[in-house]
């Protein structure tokens, strides 16, 4: 039961067939068995959980209207505000923080029937690509112990692929959604910009309110497409202060018809080299599709993956080091000043972006909003194109300091942030894209690809993550944690 899809389970408890209270129930024993060995859950809400599941079947057996997500049990990404519940961000300075009210997303599953029964793990300031912090510790990848099920929404991901919570609510500037979906398993959408409200998350500090920086954005994690659909159908509405004249209406996808679809495929990249399994699954991915009827083929977007870096990474990081100490932040200044143009490590990108004056900002983001309509170009020929969303599957746990931190790819060591260089070029344009399975690796990791579409057409990439679990199969239960 417990790793029935989202949908299914809706459906049973709508049907009286289930109820919420025996699905918490189940749940919560399951968090008993396997959470100590996962670390994914930190925080739980028990006994008003069980009061909120007990109305949601009185509800049921009285006839009344009932949610999109009634009565289903699940948990939260613990960088969102949830009423009463201790709500750190990872931040030991938030650790006694116990919001009065929801973040805005977090409320949106509420209103439709959700019930909220506990949070889950991130890095500090949800700015890692591992899960670990100074409050809760570290979470481990439901795969292999010793490997990190990735990050900012690590322990969503850890809780979803062990069977702990059917839907899950994470975030995403630099693959945080995309990322741990891809290391564990999983399907994650990293929706179109500013259609989820950001009003509650974690960072910014409690006190303050983001109501959109310009990349990052909320979305969910999930075993299925079907089940994303649902939660974006729920999750995608203006910001409450902007609710009174605005709404949002998605448009359908392009097509639900596979021999209908034309799909460029992005499986590999010299400037963001790939592990060589993940480009391999993905041409194997691309295959499939055409063997089905897609039209496929092979080409890049319209401009170089450097320059799309270097715009990305001066957008990112004056946002990543906001709040910095005045010393960082003039070693920073003095760096920027000293490394070369063409120097595209992680250090340099990190200096020019954290020492970037406003009036050479307001050109990069016009060179953004140009990339924006070659993205826009490109989309009238291809529906979606198909991406690699990291260079390598899990990695072992590495909490030491991030210069000295590395990745292994394809038997050569290189630089840790290289992780995110393929979460950038969506994030950097505001467009969905969604991780979706596509097999393991010869030593048993699973492997995801980003279906990237264009701005606002979240559903034709979710309908496009459909085709390929059709053909490539969809979420597995990792070894060790079937149920008896």
């Amino acid at each position: 039961m417990i790793y029935k899809n989202a949908h299914e389970l809706i459906d049973l408890i709508k049907k009286k067939e289930l109820s919420s209270v025996e699905l918490l129930e189940a749940l919560l024993k399951r968090v008993e068995k396997v959470n100590p060995d996962l670390n994914a859950v930190v925080q739980l809400d028990v006994d008003r959980a069980l009061e909120k599941a007990k109305q949601a079947d009185k509800d049921v057996a009285e006839g009344k209207e009932l949610g999109p997500l009634h009565g289903l049990p699940m948990t939260i990404k613990d960088a969102y505000s949830v009423e009463g519940v201790v709500s750190t961000g990872g931040n030991p300075l938030w650790k006694e923080h116990v919001p009065e009210k929801n973040a805005e997303a977090v409320q949106h599953l509420v209103d439709a029937g959700a019930v909220v029964f506990g949070k889950t793990n991130v890095p500090l300031n949800s700015a890692d690509i591992q899960s670990y912090n100074d409050i809760y510790g570290v979470t481990n990848n439901p795969w292999d112990h010793d490997r990190t099920p990735g990050g900012s929404s690590g322990g969503s991901a850890a809780s979803l692929a062990s069977g702990m919570s059917p839907l899950e609510l994470g975030s995403d500037i630099g693959g945080s959604i995309r990322t741990p979906a891809h290391f564990c398993g999983l399907f994650g959408h990293k929706p179109s910009y500013n259609i989820i409200s950001e009003v509650g998350h974690l960072p910014p500090p409690p006190g303050h309110i983001s109501t959109g920086n310009g990349l990052s954005v909320g979305g969910p994690l999930a075993r299925s497409p079907e089940d994303i659909e649902i939660a974006m159908d729920v999750l995608a509405k203006p910001q409450g202060q902007d609710s009174l004249a605005w709404s949002i209406k998605l448009p359908e996808a392009r097509t639900e018809k596979i021999e209908e679809i034309r799909i460029a495929v992005w499986p590999e990249e010299e400037y963001a080299e790939v592990d060589s399994e993940i480009s391999s699954l993905i041409r194997q991915t691309a295959s499939d599709l055409k063997s089905a009827g897609a039209t496929v083929e092979e080409v890049p977007p319209p401009f170089t993956f450097k320059e799309s870096d270097d715009v990305y990474s001066k957008l990112l990081n004056p946002l990543m080091l906001a709040g910095a100490p005045e010393e960082t932040l003039q070693q920073l200044d003095q760096l920027a000043k000293e490394v070369e143009d063409d120097d595209m490590s992680s250090l340099a990108k990190t200096a020019r972006g954290a020492s970037i004056m406003y009036r050479d900002w307001v050109v990069v983001n016009a060179k953004r909003q140009y990339m924006r309509q070659q993205w826009k170009e490109f989309f009238t020929k291809y529906d979606v194109i198909l991406a690699p969303v990291c260079v390598v599957p899990a990695f072992k746990h590495s909490h030491g300091p991030y210069q000295d931190r590395y990745l292994t790819i394809n038997g050569k060591d290189c630089e840790y942030w290289n992780s995110t260089l393929w979460a950038g070029p969506a994030v950097m344009a505001n467009l969905p894209s969604t991780s979706t399975p596509i097999g393991l690796t010869e030593s048993g990791l699973p492997v995801g690809l980003q279906v990237t579409g264009p701005f606002l057409e979240d559903k034709t990439c979710i309908a496009v993550s459909k085709m390929i679990r059709d053909v490539r199969g969809g979420f597995r239960i990792p070894q060790g944690y079937e149920i008896d």
